[in-house]
């Protein structure tokens, strides 16, 4: 199994990091879950369509990206 470690980042860090605009936050639940509840500064790209939606909206693709989900899809 290639790359078994996932890098992980305390709150803290998230939220200094999307202040510095340095990370993109990539929500991947379906969007009536995004709607429910999401981290401010998320950006909605359901896991189903990441291959074609990823292009058109990541705004920064030199920016590192982050993705969640934290709850029933």
């Amino acid at each position: 199994m290639l790359g078994s470690t996932v890098p992980t980042i305390t709150k803290g860090e998230l939220e200094d990091a999307l202040r510095a605009r340095r990370i993109t936050l990539v929500d991947v639940l379906s969007p009536e879950s995004f709607r429910t509840a999401h981290l401010p500064g998320a950006i909605n790209i359901p896991v189903a369509e990441i291959r074609t939606r990823a292009i058109e909206l990541l705004p920064d693709r030199r920016a590192a990206i982050i993705t969640y989900c934290g709850g029933p899809t």
